[in-house]
């Protein structure tokens, strides 16, 4: 049975009147306990840049990001979500997700240690950039920004 199109607009309309408004609400307190991490998860990782991008919506989990990062083929095999990243794998899933170009040593390998030398030599990561240390959360979504303006600006 088909309803008028009038009646069906209505039904929308009201549902949408009636739904909470509180999804952008979850999504604001995730970033906020993600900023407050002091060593960046995976899956917190997998949410800021998937988010970033818009490959996942504000009321995906931190589950949910991961899922996607494997199905696109792009995850980290055998992480956990809960799994510290180090500086060298997010910028790994950084260059993945937001297909940056690498130098050589990158392009060659695709390994993580070079893929933190290549977002530092390119001025994505500022201060120290060991690939193998360990970065909180703020400084996740610092580089993440960095790396999304640079793109706008034609740089990556």
């Amino acid at each position: 049975m088909k309803l008028p199109v009038k009646i069906a607009q209505f039904l929308v309309s009201a549902m949408l009147i009636l739904l909470p408004v509180d999804l952008p609400a979850q999504s604001a307190q995730l970033i906020d306990q993600i900023l407050g991490e002091a060593q960046l998860s995976y899956g917190s990782a997998a949410y800021l840049i998937l988010g970033a991008t818009g490959n996942i919506g504000e009321d995906a989990t931190r589950q949910e990001a991961v899922e996607t990062f494997i199905e696109m083929g792009m995850g980290l095999p055998n992480a956990e979500i809960d799994d510290w990243l180090t500086l060298g794998q997010y910028s790994l899933l950084l260059m993945r997700v937001l297909e940056v170009e690498g130098g050589f040593a990158y392009t060659v390998s695709g390994e993580s240690r070079f893929a933190a030398r290549e977002l530092a030599f390119l001025g994505v990561i500022q201060g120290r950039a060991f690939p193998g240390m360990s970065i909180d959360g703020a400084r996740g979504m610092r580089i993440l920004n960095r790396t999304l303006e640079l793109r706008e600006e034609g740089r990556l």
